[in-house]
């Protein structure tokens, strides 16, 4: 019984701990689309016009159509703003 619960809390931290760590990259942009070309989302925000990258993987991708204001969830990796999900604001 013992050896149930030690296990089971092992496996519930092993599932919560990637978890965490992956939302804690994640960073919030509010921009309006200008336009998507294949994997490009190209945004305006305040300050700049931006260009971030999208995958299969990206949530929300039919929020993505020009002159939508968005909220972008996105990571940065090798230099690059990968976006995750977009959301309609």
């Amino acid at each position: 019984m013992k050896l149930r619960r030690v296990l089971g809390i092992i496996l519930l931290a092993l599932f919560l701990v990637p978890t965490y760590a992956l939302a804690q990259d994640l960073m919030e942009l509010k921009a309006t689309v200008v336009s998507m070309d294949g994997n490009d989302l190209k945004v305006k925000t305040k300050e700049a016009e931006e260009t971030l990258k999208m995958s299969d993987k990206t949530k929300g991708k039919e929020n993505a159509t020009a002159g939508t204001k968005v909220t972008i969830k996105y990571a940065e990796k090798d230099g690059e703003k990968r976006v995750r999900e977009i959301a309609p604001r």
